[in-house]
Order: C-alpha cells, then sequence, then structure tokens
C-alpha cells in the first residue's frame, strides 16, 4: 500500500487529486509498515521459544530497537545524501535539473523502492506465520508440564 501510493505521488505530476490519494494510500501503509515490526517481535519470541527453549523477549525488543531502528535511520538518512550528492545538490541554493530529479526520486521513487522490497520480504514471513497456532500449542503445553 505505502509503494503504491508512492508510485501515485511519483506519477501525478501537479494532479492535486492523485497526490493526496497517494499520499494518504502512502501514510496509511507507512503506518502499517512501521508497526509491523512490534508486532512480529511476540511471533520471533515464540519461535525463538519453541525451537530453542529460550524466551529472549529482552534481548530481542533491545536488539531491535538498538540496532535495527537505529540502522533504518542511518541508512535513510544516508542513502539520499549520496544520491543528492552524486546529482549535485547544494543546499540554499538554486537546484540544477539534475538536482531537483534527484530530489523528486527521493521522495517518491526511493520510498516505493524500499516498499516494495519489504513487502517482498514480507511474502517469506507466510510461510512461517502459517505455524504460529502449532508453536502456541506446544509453548502452552510445555508451560502446563513444566508447572
Amino acid at each position: 500500500m505505502a509503494a503504491l501510493g508512492q508510485i501515485i505521488i511519483g506519477f501525478a505530476g501537479s494532479n492535486i487529486t492523485l497526490i493526496v490519494i497517494g499520499w494518504t494510500l502512502a501514510s496509511l501503509g507507512t503506518g502499517i509498515a512501521v508497526t509491523l515490526p512490534f508486532a512480529m517481535l511476540s511471533d520471533t519470541v515464540d519461535y525463538g521459544e519453541w525451537k530453542s527453549g529460550i524466551r529472549a523477549s529482552g534481548f530481542l525488543t533491545a536488539v531491535g530497537i538498538s540496532f535495527c531502528i537505529k540502522l533504518g535511520a542511518g541508512l535513510g538518512s544516508f542513502i539520499p545524501s549520496l544520491i543528492l550528492d552524486s546529482a549535485g545538490y547544494v543546499a540554499n541554493a538554486t537546484q540544477t535539473p539534475q538536482a531537483l530529479a534527484a530530489i523528486k526520486f527521493c521522495f517518491t521513487w526511493l520510498p516505493a523502492i524500499f516498499f516494495a522490497i519489504g513487502a517482498i520480504i514480507m511474502l517469506k514471513y507466510v510461510k512461517y506465520e502459517k505455524n504460529e497456532g502449532k508453536i502456541r500449542q506446544e509453548l502452552e503445553e510445555r508451560l502446563k508440564s513444566d508447572n
């Protein structure tokens, strides 16, 4: 949804209606994409406990927050800065057509590309999600037998 919204914005030109539709879709999709890792974390904790017997919720949360989010934020700034630099962007100056094209690319197409990559990766998650009921049932049985 976020990628589709970004693509609509990219093709909208100066059509305000399409821009608003694209922005709305992109914003809704971004909200979903941003919350998914936190929703998936509990599944990861359950899977890890199921496989290893160790419930590492604190460790996985810390790694997710300190490493993954920080790395994503860093790359999310670094990659566009490389693109803008290679296009000749100069802060507080009139931009060249190449710099303007790079700005548009970084604002519309680059997020669409990354959202599409994320969607492709998420398609693999379905494979593991099918086992979620079985994993939870086995964990509950283990907990009952331990008590």
